[in-house]
């Protein structure tokens, strides 16, 4: 009985450890999004038209999230996914917050264009991090980051748009950020 009493004891004294993982959780599912708007267009040239079909994707909880770690002498944190379908991303850095555990900054988990590449791809995302301070790594360790399909929303509303600048009615898909901004993005 005496022993069974310092056990417990002895686990209820111990420090809790806190997984590693994202901010956003451990589970994210996309959206695909679709909306239509129209623009009309005033200038020197006189009055035009234009209209576009938008298409999107949103990756819910959020596109960019923290990391959360330990409490670490670490400076900086770096995290790279072997994604279910084998590719392995580019790797990512932070500086890090040793004493709060997090990253400074967040990290694009979904977001691809030319200069951003995410880190997360559909399915299981095994995340390798490696904490660091000066470049000598502290601690590693690894979680699991699973990605869904979410289906899809469509906007009710169709944007109506009036604009100065020619180029929006020749080029109005440059507007569908806006439009999902302002409505919501379909949710």
């Amino acid at each position: 009985m005496k022993k069974l009493l310092l056990a417990l004891l002895l686990c209820a004294t111990a420090p809790l450890t806190m997984a590693a993982g994202l901010s956003g959780g451990d589970q994210y599912s996309t959206v695909n999004i679709y909306g239509r708007l129209n623009v009309q267009c005033s200038g020197p040239q006189g009055t035009t038209s234009g209209f576009a079909d938008c298409r999107g994707q949103i990756l819910n909880p959020g596109e960019y999230s923290y990391f959360i770690g330990p409490k670490s002498e670490a400076d900086t944190v770096t995290l790279v996914a072997t994604r279910e379908n084998g590719s392995v991303s580019k790797a990512k850095s932070s500086a890090y917050d040793g004493e709060a555990g997090k990253s400074k900054k967040s990290f694009n988990l979904w977001i691809s264009t030319v200069l951003q590449r995410p880190l997360l791809d559909f399915g299981k995302n095994t995340v390798k991090y490696t904490l660091s301070q000066n470049g000598r790594t502290t601690e590693q360790g690894t979680f699991i980051v699973n990605v869904v399909n979410g289906g899809k929303a469509v906007c009710q509303r169709v944007g109506y748009y009036y604009s100065s600048i020619a180029s929006d009615c020749q080029f109005p898909t440059n507007l569908c950020s806006r439009y999902f901004s302002e409505n919501n993005y379909c949710q």
